[in-house]
């Protein structure tokens, strides 16, 4: 394999003692080397293939723990030694762009398309005059049976269908109704287009591995771009686990990704660092 002179390539070790691969010919190691900007991040299916990625990331941050154990003996109880047990990687992003792709991930499925069945939202709607009859038009036509269509007055009596009004597509009548009066439309279920994108949640489905790949640039004092800078885990296992936050304050609600870094079953390097020259 070849790699451009100028790259340098370290290679991330399970054993103790951390193997470093450093190919770093020519170049010269002026100025101050700086990293101010959040990661880009790109997940590949290790399975299907699929992609999911993001350039608008809050922040995202690799930890890397090892656990140690101390060996103590003699007067005094005195360190003798420490045991390295194991080390963890773990790989923790928030996202401000809304990604169904990042929630997929977690839940270990994938996202479809096509028609479904949507719940409607309360909403009041004012009666006008239909020429022929007194009532008002839903945003979206019920299905035809089982909608569960409720509708309440504005002194929160519940219209019976048939007796208190009639419906016809997304036209409901109001029968003896007046023009101006107020209906809260509290839901009835509605089908969607086929462009309708789902998501399913099964609970004996879990996160499959990924191949994480994590960039941003080095900076030189000058806020000049030098390096790419790339981290490349191959096996990395979204934990599952998140929260989906939303306020009445408007803001963007932000997605959280949590992966944890496994190693492969044929080899102890888990992932590798590439500082890449911008000039190659």
């Amino acid at each position: 394999m070849e790699i451009s002179q100028n790259i340098l390539v370290v290679c991330i070790n399970t054993r103790v003692c951390t193997h470093l691969t450093i190919i770093l010919k020519g170049g010269n190691n002026v100025g101050k080397k700086l990293v101010c900007d959040v990661f880009d991040a790109v997940m590949i299916d290790n399975i299907d293939g699929s992609v999911a990625g993001s350039t608008t990331l809050q922040s995202a941050n690799i930890d890397v723990a090892v656990s140690e154990v101390e060996v103590r003996a003699g007067k005094g109880n005195a360190l003798q030694a420490t045991l390295h047990v194991q080390r963890d990687i773990n790989v923790d992003l928030t996202d401000v762009e809304w990604n169904p792709e990042w929630i997929a991930k977690q839940l270990g499925t994938s996202i479809t398309t096509g028609a479904d069945v949507a719940y409607a939202m309360p909403k009041w709607y004012t009666c006008v005059d239909f020429g022929t009859a007194i009532g008002f038009s839903l945003d979206n036509t019920p299905l035809v049976s089982e909608s569960g269509l409720t509708i309440f007055d504005e002194n929160g009596k519940e219209l019976i269908v048939t007796t208190d009004y009639t419906i016809t597509g997304k036209e409901v009548t109001i029968i003896d109704g007046e023009v101006g009066e107020k209906y809260e439309v509290r839901t009835y279920k509605y089908n969607t287009p086929e462009t309708t994108q789902v998501l399913t949640f099964e609970s004996d489905k879990f996160a499959k591995g990924v191949t994480l790949v994590l960039s941003t640039f080095e900076t030189d004092e000058n806020e000049a771009n030098q390096y790419e800078i790339q981290y490349q885990f191959t096996n990395a296992l979204p934990n599952g686990s998140f929260q989906i936050n939303t306020s009445s304050e408007k803001q963007a609600s932000t997605q959280n990704l949590k992966l944890k870094i496994a190693k492969p079953t044929t080899s102890t390097v888990v992932g590798k660092y590439l500082r890449i020259p911008l000039s190659a």
